[in-house]
């Protein structure tokens, strides 16, 4: 028999290592993850239950737990022996999610200050990136920024995460011109759903056939008549694995996009190009 006692507590092994793997990716050490998962897994015990449950020295124990203390996600019992009481989920997350938005916040604010006075004028270069995630993150990111109109021609469904189709129907929302064409029906069903104020169409100019070709573009993005993305279809040393390979711009005054406005806005949106 494949179940039984072992297979799950092999199963409750892999859920603390994980566990203890996140923590520490929040800035915990080792003790100090392996200590709050034991103590979670307790609800409230002493140094010494939390150190056999953790498999860590005793004498660590008390340090880790007045550091988590410090962090929110502890609370301790002065009593003899000291006894410690693990945050319920909702508020130890919560207590973690402060401390991270706090250093985004701050460097909210010092990243502005470190950007060159001659940015602007550098701005109008072309920019190379790979990835999926990172091309459809890009994406996202130029469709936000849109004021006007956004013009998407898309052509495979793995770049349309819902963060994209969220940025979409926020633009629309909000009263920029969002038109979005794809060979693709898949694409068009769920842009159409999610994005209700934006215009959907269907548009074959740089593709013969869905699902398209190895190597095709895969993705033509203009914003406001300035930012544009091209991305396409990149082979891997991998067999049967592909990523997006893309050049972008957040610039009118770079060449690419005066060439390719009317082109994008002939084959996206042929009505009002």
């Amino acid at each position: 028999m494949s179940g039984g006692p072992r297979s799950d507590q092999d199963g409750i092994d892999a859920v603390v290592d994980e566990c203890v793997s996140v923590l520490q990716s929040f800035e915990l050490t080792e003790y100090e993850a392996k200590s709050f998962v034991a103590l979670s897994r307790l609800g409230t015990g002493t140094a010494k239950e939390v150190a056999e449950v953790a498999e860590i020295p005793q004498a660590r124990v008390y340090d880790c737990m007045e550091t988590l203390s410090d962090r929110g996600v502890v609370s301790i019992q002065q009593s003899k022996p000291r006894r410690f009481r693990a945050a319920d989920t909702e508020p130890a997350l919560r207590a973690l999610e402060r401390r991270c938005q706090d250093r985004l916040d701050r460097l909210q604010q010092l990243f502005p200050r470190l950007e060159s006075p001659s940015r602007d004028e550098e701005s109008a270069d072309m920019w190379v990136m790979e990835g999926s995630t990172e091309v459809s993150e890009r994406l996202r990111e130029l469709v936000s920024g849109a004021e006007e109109a956004v013009l998407l021609a898309l052509a495979t469904e793995d770049l349309l995460t819902e963060d994209l189709l969220d940025a979409l129907d926020s633009a629309a929302t909000r009263g920029v011109d969002v038109v979005v064409g794809s060979p693709g029906e898949p694409i068009r069903e769920r842009v159409g759903e999610t994005a209700a104020t934006a215009r959907v169409v269907e548009t074959w100019t740089w593709w013969e056939e869905f699902p398209v070709r190895p190597g095709a573009v895969s993705a033509v993005l203009l914003v406001d008549g300035h930012s544009m993305l091209v991305s396409a279809d990149a082979a891997t040393s991998l067999p049967g694995v592909n990523k997006h390979r893309a050049v972008w711009t957040d610039s009118e005054r770079a060449p690419l996009v005066k060439m390719m406005q009317p082109l994008v806005a002939r084959a996206v949106d042929p009505a009002g190009g």
